[in-house]
């Protein structure tokens, strides 16, 4: 458990937000797909466009933390 907190450059309750934030913004998007899948008409492209925003941001997190360790 150290290890990967070491690996992402966070303490316990940074990584806890930070995992807890991801999960309500993933649900969030869950549940907007599945009312986009009763209603195709409405958030048409909401879920993949966030989805894409979030992985950008976790590469983007990750890269920024093996540059913080490589410049230390």
């Amino acid at each position: 458990m150290i290890k990967h907190l070491e690996d992402v450059s966070m303490d316990y309750m940074m990584h806890l937000r930070f995992a807890w934030l991801l999960a309500l913004k993933l649900f969030l998007l869950s549940l907007t797909s599945l009312v986009h899948g009763m209603l195709p008409f409405i958030f048409t492209h909401k879920v993949s466009d966030r989805i894409a925003s979030l992985d950008a941001e976790l590469k983007w997190n990750s890269s920024h933390d093996k540059d913080t360790k490589n410049n230390s």
